[in-house]
């Protein structure tokens, strides 16, 4: 199987960069509110790459997940999380939240190329501070579990890019302690492949399986 330090290195060494360019989003955006249009990006990202990756983009390029990891879990509680969070109805709602607030709030400013930039300067913070909220008293990704963008590649990646679990696997339990959407693969032993759709693609579990047994091999349903 692939070798978890040729997957997780580069992140790391992205991950300054990524935090850096987040927090100036985040604070840059009020100053000047056509900053708001990379929310775009990331949407057509986390969904473009999600038809063939699944969340890859989520863990690997997403400024907001890279932030909540460094600086979130050193005051998270990190306690399993309601399985209201991860529910259709529940993430459907918050959807329909986002784009409500789109659909109130560009018709008033439209055709004002800077100012049209606010709404999404709104959603960031908006996002960012209930994600921050429920991280603490949850788990730092919470958000992630049930961000719509991230909602969106569940869906277009289903069955893309998987985990795959070899019989070396003995249900130790220990990748589910490193993943931070809470899935356990060990759980998936029977049938050798992760299909759990919020999947980062993170390969923390598989640098720390002490059977070695998992890795990403598997492109897609046998």
């Amino acid at each position: 199987m692939q070798d978890a330090d040729t997957l997780i290195e580069p992140h790391k060494k992205m991950r300054l960069w990524l935090n850096l360019g987040f927090i100036a989003l985040l604070i840059g955006g009020w100053l000047y509110y056509p900053l708001g249009y990379f929310l775009l990006v990331c949407m057509v990202g986390a969904m473009g790459i999600g038809m063939s990756k699944g969340r890859y983009w989520c863990d690997w390029m997403c400024p907001r997940g890279n932030f909540l990891d460094t600086f979130l879990k050193r005051v998270s509680f990190r306690k399993d999380v309601p399985s209201l969070f991860r529910h259709p109805a529940f993430r459907l709602a918050w959807l329909l939240i986002l784009m409500t607030m789109l659909a109130t709030k560009l018709p008033p400013v439209w055709g004002d190329f800077y100012k049209m930039g606010k709404p999404f300067v709104m959603i960031l913070t908006v996002t960012t501070v209930v994600g921050t909220v429920f991280g603490i008293i949850y788990h730092e990704r919470i958000w992630c579990m049930f961000c719509p963008m991230g909602t969106m590649a569940n869906w277009l990646g289903r069955g893309k890019m998987l985990l795959k679990v070899d019989t070396a696997c003995i249900n130790c339990g220990i990748c589910k302690k490193v993943c931070r959407m809470q899935i356990n693969p060990g759980s998936y032993r029977e049938s050798g492949l992760v299909t759990h759709g919020d999947c980062l693609k993170c390969s923390y579990c598989v640098e720390s399986c002490p059977q070695n047994a998992l890795g990403f091999n598997a492109t897609g349903l046998k």
